[in-house]
């Protein structure tokens, strides 16, 4: 195994200022054909900072918020990143945890602990920081990767599939006369803002696109909206004016538009159904819907409402601190 030695010749740390391209080329060779648009733009992101000709003071202030890479470790071979993991410290109500994010090595290099290794000292950071929890997440088919975080002492907490489909002319005559899609009604807010906490819960919101006040009816989310260039459309799902669902439509500044979905802990499919149907043909873009839902709970009513499975991540976590509570969000009943 490559440097077992105290002082590891090959590991050191992240330097933004001359690494971000070896970590855009590591990122490229080891995920690409997993890779949707978005996830290109992320690496065309990082190599247009790293050919920026500023100080780490330029490149810092011209990430915007881009997620490109500002801490972490690389293995470096004869000059080269064969080896890559990122630190991505975020605050949570008033504690800083840590997400660990692109994990990589080149295939030539693999076998030999360096994923293990680079991930040990990871956790070293953030102990040191003070950090509560150190968090993941691994595609559910990537089962080498899972087996060697459950090895480091992660415990898996949630699987989150994410579902894509193209909007289009759908006809569906099989809910027509029980269940009825309107417009999302200010009245529906309480039961709404609850399902969306259930479904999309603080532990798995913090890494999505998601903010639950952006839904909320009235004239300040409307004026935020038009600042922020914003688009929401919201429909809800009811039979016999009783509330069953409401899907919320966000236009985002990446390739997808992002689907959220309020649903009570009793699903009924085929409120679901319905409005997953009716948003493929009620959306004002031609652009990709995407919607994060968690694994396993109604996969056949997207899978018949024309959705196709993108990828499932297993989200994964290790607390830094004695006596935390793990939590699970796997079911919705």
């Amino acid at each position: 195994m490559i440097g077992e030695t105290k002082k590891n010749p090959y590991l050191r740390p992240l330097d933004p200022r001359k690494d971000l391209n070896g970590v855009a080329d590591l990122i490229d060779a080891c995920f690409d054909f997993q890779m949707d648009e978005d996830g290109r733009e992320y690496v065309r992101q990082i190599r247009r900072v790293a050919q920026s000709q500023n100080s780490l003071f330029g490149i810092g202030r011209n990430l915007g918020g881009t997620g490109v890479p500002m801490q972490g470790f690389v293995w470096e071979v004869d000059g080269k990143l064969v080896g890559n993991l990122t630190i991505i410290p975020f605050l949570r109500e008033s504690k800083w945890n840590y997400l660990i994010a692109n994990v990589a090595t080149y295939p030539d290099f693999r076998r030999q602990g360096i994923a293990r290794q680079l991930t040990q000292s990871a956790l070293r950071f953030i102990r040191d920081r003070g950090g509560q929890i150190a968090w993941l997440q691994v595609r559910e088919d990537n089962q080498a990767a899972f087996d060697l975080y459950a090895s480091l002492g992660f415990h898996e907490i949630a699987r989150r599939t994410t579902y894509h489909a193209r909007p289009q002319t759908y006809k569906d005559s099989s809910t027509a006369n029980t269940i009825s899609i309107t417009r999302r009604r200010s009245s529906d807010w309480p039961s709404q803002k609850a399902w969306l906490q259930r479904v999309y819960p603080p532990e798995i919101a913090w890494h999505l696109p998601f903010q639950v006040n952006n839904f909320q009816p009235g004239i300040w989310t409307r004026i935020s909206q038009f600042f922020n260039d914003e688009s929401i459309f919201q429909w809800a799902a009811r039979r016999s004016d009783r509330l069953l669902g409401v899907a919320s439509l966000e236009f985002y500044r990446g390739n997808a538009d992002n689907l959220w979905l309020a649903v009570p802990p009793v699903l009924e499919e085929d409120a679901l159904f319905s409005l997953l149907t009716h948003i493929r043909t009620e959306a004002p873009s031609q652009r990709t819907i995407s919607v994060n839902f968690p694994n396993g709970v109604a996969e056949r009513c997207f899978q018949s409402a024309g959705y196709e499975k993108h990828v499932t991540l297993i989200w994964m976590n290790q607390s830094t601190k004695q006596g935390h509570k793990k939590f699970s969000t796997e079911k919705l009943v």
